[in-house]
């Protein structure tokens, strides 16, 4: 299957959103960059928290926050506790930093290791407390930027398709290998497991989208994904068996035809789809 041009052309959903954002702090940067102390940290929050569906984004962002918040006390708190020598605590401070990532969010959370360590650096000239002020308000600018255009991004269930059908037709043109592959009597275990990983991985994509009602309001409009999904499942199901019944014997030749037939109908039905789409 071919790709067209618009497909080459089209961008990912969320560098889209990431670029409009951007787009949108260089255009206001010129009428309140006097109030932007920091704009590296504006830019930081869009592309960093910028995701894919509302509730990562959401997710993102609380992390970002969180974490300004945590390295900022914890850099704040040992710099003053050796204002003299705060560098010297900077081991300490980046240790306590990890852990709190792991204790508040459940992993690793680079930001809070970042925020103690430019303070205990220096980064705030001697006014950590400011610093740690002016950067909040920086990325909550580009917070809220991202928000923004997350809001009035149009096409939400266009993108969901896009973002979709884009996987279900890599997953198809597996098949479409494996297909061709059977007829030309080729091994297929590799193509075969790498195949259903690639449908696996179809599935929980779908099963993101439905729990994310930024992208599906209703059940219903993601059934076509599932009835995708339960075409492609079934032909490789149809492929295992023809796979693994290299040698036929007149019992179970009938069996094979079937499959092989059953295989071919719902290839014809899926190339039919994803030529529409």
């Amino acid at each position: 299957m071919k790709t067209t041009f618009k497909e080459r052309v089209a961008l990912d959903p969320r560098v889209a959103k990431v670029l409009l954002s951007l787009l949108i702090c260089v255009l206001l940067y010129p009428f309140f960059g006097k109030y932007i102390v920091y704009p590296a940290y504006v830019f930081n929050a869009i592309y960093i928290t910028a995701q894919l569906t509302k509730g990562a984004t959401y997710k993102s962002s609380v992390e970002r926050i969180l974490g300004t918040i945590l390295g900022g006390l914890t850099g704040v708190f040992f710099y003053f506790l050796l204002p003299d020598n705060h560098f010297l605590m900077i081991p300490i401070g980046a240790t306590i930093a990890v852990l709190w990532g792991y204790l508040f969010v459940g992993k690793f959370t680079p930001v809070i290791a970042v925020i103690t360590v430019m303070v205990l650096v220096g980064k705030g000239e001697g006014e950590p407390v400011l610093y740690i002020n002016n950067r909040m308000i920086d990325t909550l600018v580009g917070l809220t930027i991202g928000f923004i255009i997350y809001a009035l991004y149009p096409k939400k269930k266009t993108e969901m398709n896009q973002t979709f059908n884009y996987h279900a037709k890599a997953c198809f043109a597996q098949i479409r290998d494996i297909r061709t592959k059977y007829g030309n009597k080729e091994n297929l275990h590799d193509d075969l497991i790498a195949a259903w990983k690639a449908l696996q991985g179809l599935k929980q994509e779908r099963a993101k989208m439905i729990e994310d009602s930024s992208f599906v309001p209703k059940i219903e409009e993601a059934e076509p994904m599932l009835l995708m999904i339960h075409d492609l499942e079934q032909m490789l199901q149809n492929m295992e068996v023809l796979y693994h019944h290299p040698e036929v014997d007149a019992e179970v030749q009938e069996v094979i035809a079937f499959h092989e037939q059953i295989f071919e109908k719902l290839y014809m039905k899926t190339e039919q789809k994803m030529q529409a789409i």
